[in-house]
C-alpha cells in the first residue's frame, strides 16, 4: 500500500511539471495491460506486466516511460509520423538489464479514441559480458538461462 500511495505521489508530482504526463500514463498503462500473447503468439494470455515480472524475478526493479522509440532524429525536415513507444527497463536482482519497448502499430487515423495496437519495437538483455537483442519475447526466458549458465557470478 505505501509503495501504491508513493507511485501516486510521484505520478501528482510529474503530472504537473509535465504537459504530456496523462498522455503518457495512459499509454503506460495500456501498455501493462496488453496481452503478452498478443505480443508473441509463443506466450501465455498474461498482461505485458505480469508476464515481465514473471520474468524478472521478485525483487527486480522496474522504471515505464513512454518515449519516441529512439526515432527522433532532431532534423526538423523529418516530417514523417514519430511513433509512441512504451519502454519497460527491468532490472534483476543480480544485475541483469532487460529492455523491452512497445510500440503503438494502428495507423494514425485509427489512434484516437481506439485502444493502442502493440508490438514489440525492441528488446534487449543487457548482462556485465554481453548484450543479447532478442528477436521474440519468447526467447528471454532461453537468454536468461543462457546467461545465468555462461555467466553464473551474475546470477547470484
Amino acid at each position: 500500500m505505501k509503495h501504491a500511495l508513493l507511485i501516486l505521489s510521484l505520478c501528482a508530482v510529474v503530472a504537473a511539471q509535465d504537459p504530456n504526463a496523462k498522455r503518457d500514463a495512459k499509454l503506460i498503462a495500456a501498455a501493462k495491460q496488453a496481452s503478452a500473447h498478443e505480443l508473441d503468439n509463443a506466450l501465455p494470455k498474461l498482461s505485458f506486466e505480469k508476464w515481465i515480472e514473471k520474468q524478472s524475478g521478485p525483487d527486480a526493479k522496474y522504471h515505464w516511460e513512454a518515449n519516441d522509440c529512439g526515432e527522433q532524429s532532431g532534423n526538423p525536415n523529418d516530417t514523417g509520423p514519430v511513433p509512441f513507444c512504451v519502454e519497460v527497463d527491468s532490472t534483476l536482482k543480480d544485475g541483469r538489464e532487460v529492455v523491452v519497448f512497445v510500440a503503438d502499430d494502428s495507423p494514425e487515423d485509427a489512434k484516437k479514441g481506439n485502444p493502442p495496437g502493440w508490438k514489440i519495437f525492441f528488446a534487449q538483455l543487457t548482462t556485465s559480458h554481453e548484450k543479447i537483442t532478442l528477436r521474440r519475447l519468447s526467447d528471454l526466458p532461453a537468454a536468461l538461462i543462457k546467461t545465468h549458465q555462461l555467466h553464473p557470478e551474475v546470477a547470484n
